[in-house]
């Protein structure tokens, strides 16, 4: 099983942890190689080890390559939550929240990687290590904690569904995202007519 991605600093570095420089030298050879192509032997060259010192740290290729995506997606989050910090509540929050995370996630060749049919063993390994759940929580937990508080999110939605029905969404954005512009005012259309409602509590509009 992967191991859950244990650094959560998304600084860039000069970074004296082996751990940290093999990921600082994966993000290279994915720039100049992408990921298809980037191989455990390119990664090693890069930082300057041999393939079984960079075994020591990683079990294997996508093991290194979730730890990656979770830095990843961690840098992301802090920049949708601004984005979303700016909404007047909840269901534009998670509307907006979910567009911009799958629109840049698609120019990202790291986890753009993740919506490429190639990588489905990839995505089975990240949902039975449980990193998407704990992925999308860290995402939407401060939103929905605060539409909690505030009587603004039905109490008969599970957080365990929710986090399951919006890391499905988003993954269906990343694909789909495609067409640029025309895509993305599409989809927020269909969020917000249906995904929208889904957080509207009763008797409120």
């Amino acid at each position: 099983m992967p191991r859950v991605a244990r650094n959560q600093s998304t600084a860039p570095a000069t970074r004296d942890d082996p751990h940290d420089r093999i990921l600082d030298a994966a993000e290279r050879c994915i720039v100049r190689h992408g990921v298809r192509k980037t191989t455990m032997e390119d990664i090693a060259s890069e930082v300057g080890m041999s393939r079984p010192g960079v075994y020591r740290y990683f079990s294997d290729r996508d093991d290194l390559l979730i730890e990656l995506i979770a830095r990843h997606s961690r840098t992301l989050r802090d920049r949708a939550h601004k984005v979303m910090s700016r909404q007047a509540g909840l269901r534009d929050q998670i509307v907006e929240g979910l567009l911009f995370t799958a629109n840049e996630t698609r120019l990202d060749p790291v986890t753009r990687y993740l919506a490429d049919p190639e990588s489905s063993g990839l995505g089975r390994r990240i949902i039975e290590s449980r990193l998407s759940e704990t992925m999308c929580a860290e995402f939407f937990d401060p939103f929905l904690d605060v539409a909690y508080v505030n009587n603004e999110l039905p109490r008969d939605l599970p957080r365990s569904d929710i986090y399951l029905w919006l890391t499905s969404l988003g993954w269906m954005l990343m694909r789909g995202l495609e067409g640029g512009d025309a895509d993305l005012a599409r989809y927020r259309s269909i969020l917000r007519r249906f995904v929208a409602p889904a957080f509207a509590v009763a008797g409120k509009p």
